[in-house]
């Protein structure tokens, strides 16, 4: 089962941030993720992956 999903906002084991823009599955059965940040794709397995804490904004 997936973890994460389309539209996720997560941290990958580097401490950056990024979008989740699709998740799929290798030939192995690992789940994998294409996350977005700063305009760039970048393809993670999701034991890399951790959600980013949200932000609760004052009114």
């Amino acid at each position: 089962m997936k973890k994460f999903a389309l539209g996720d906002v997560v941290n990958s084991d580097k401490g950056r941030r990024g979008i989740v823009r699709a998740a799929f599955k290798s030939r192995e059965g690992q789940q994998f993720y294409a996350v977005e940040k700063d305009g760039a794709m970048d393809y993670l397995e999701e034991g890399r992956l951790t959600p980013a804490p949200r932000v609760e904004l004052a009114a």
